[in-house]
């Protein structure tokens, strides 16, 4: 894809993504505008000091135990989960020269990595990164395909639906189920809830490729043709009466699960974390087609080269690849992380509870399931934005 590419078009992105951070984002979806002043801080830090500009899916409530063990500093300033304003950042207010660290959607790395903002990531640098799944360090969501790794990754998830399995006689995971409950099952028939977001085209292009009902390339990167197709396939579902709502904030997602509105429906794994805690006996889909996978990376930018912290820079990313980290993300959110095993190790040395640590298991499972699955990455840049935007609007307008 090329480089000159409208900024804007990438605005469409930030409520998908800032959503996922769920309550973690919650401060910066109501103040997001608000931090653009702090991004503009003095060229230098003090010594020790590594500045990391983030989406809080990856940010810490306390930096206390990275600072105890890294022997560093942490100064994290937010911003908002939106590719548009954070490549102008880089790009024309030279964040790189105020940060440390950037910390991003993975596929960002396309638009700036040859251009010279950013420097390849040395993996003989982390000794952490040794025991990683090769599926996540070798994913396109970090690394091209010569092999050069751009992207360290810090938080990952591999987005499906929710389902009712009682109600629906379905099995619970981690035994796998099929996207037909959100497409095409009678079961499921006019209890359905979707994304009102054109990631709903994608999801359908999943299930179609998987069961070969269309002819689809890659899901998560469709052409004006392939995009139709699938509009097609859900106007054809939704006339069937397949549907019953489409949902646009995280909190809808969730009320649809506790108020019952609902069987089956796309969704965010926090999303159904926050459903069982008001006592909906919901669960988040293993699956036989594929999943949406995301990812968070850092990113270092050119400048630190030139700052001689390049050594401070590997120090905290490394610890970012460690158990503490990992432990905590785990329990915090329910993401993945790229070494959860240490996560769990971590857990374990500092007694923490069988509950806290089953949440770690869980963890270690999804890497090893679904980043596992063939299809499918989810770079969060399809070349032909605009046909995702079309067929969405015909299909939510049929």
């Amino acid at each position: 894809m090329s480089n000159d590419i409208d900024l804007l078009k990438l605005q469409w992105l930030a409520r998908r993504r800032f959503l996922r951070n769920a309550g973690a984002s919650a401060l910066a979806l109501t103040a997001g505008p608000a931090l653009l002043p702090g991004l503009y801080r003095p060229a230098r830090a003090a010594s020790g000091t590594i500045r990391m500009l983030g989406v809080t899916t990856v940010a810490l409530p306390d930096w206390s135990q990275f600072e105890a063990d890294t022997g560093l500093k942490m100064e994290f300033t937010p911003i908002d989960d939106n590719p548009g304003l954070w490549l102008h950042e880089v790009k024309a207010n030279d964040a790189g020269d105020r940060f440390d660290i950037f910390a991003q959607l993975s596929g960002i790395y396309k638009f700036v990595a040859d251009e010279g903002y950013l420097i390849p990531v040395d993996q003989s640098q982390m000794p952490n990164w040794a025991g990683a799944s090769q599926d996540v360090m070798e994913s396109p969501l970090t690394t091209t395909d010569d092999g050069v790794v751009w992207g360290v990754p810090l938080v990952f998830n591999a987005d499906t639906f929710g389902y009712f399995p009682e109600i629906l006689n379905e099995p619970r995971p981690p035994e796998a189920v099929s996207w037909d409950l959100i497409f095409d099952n009678q079961k499921t028939l006019g209890r359905v809830g979707l994304d009102d977001s054109f990631y709903t085209i994608v999801q359908a292009a999943c299930y179609l490729k998987w069961h070969k009902l269309a002819d689809i390339g890659n899901p998560a990167n469709l052409s004006a043709s392939e995009a139709s197709t699938v509009a097609d396939f859900l106007i054809e579902r939704k006339r069937a009466g397949q549907f019953r709502t489409f949902w646009s904030t995280y909190e809808e997602q969730v009320s649809l699960f506790v108020n019952g509105e609902v069987d089956a429906a796309t969704c965010w794994e926090p999303g159904v974390k926050d459903a069982q805690a008001q006592g909906a006996d919901v669960v988040y889909s293993t699956t036989h087609e594929g999943y949406d996978k995301w990812m968070i990376s850092a990113f270092i930018p050119s400048q630190v080269e030139e700052r001689g912290n390049l050594a401070d820079v590997y120090r905290a990313l490394n610890w970012f690849l460690g158990g503490a980290y990992a432990a905590e993300i785990a329990g915090l959110r329910g993401y993945g992380t790229a070494r959860p095993d240490l996560g769990l190790e971590y857990a374990a040395q500092h007694n923490w509870t069988d509950e806290q640590i089953a949440v770690i298991h869980e963890n270690i499972a999804k890497v090893n399931t679904k980043f596992a699955h063939p299809l499918f990455y989810d770079d969060g840049f399809p070349d032909d934005i605009e046909a995702y935007e079309r067929e969405m609007d015909r299909f939510r307008n049929s």
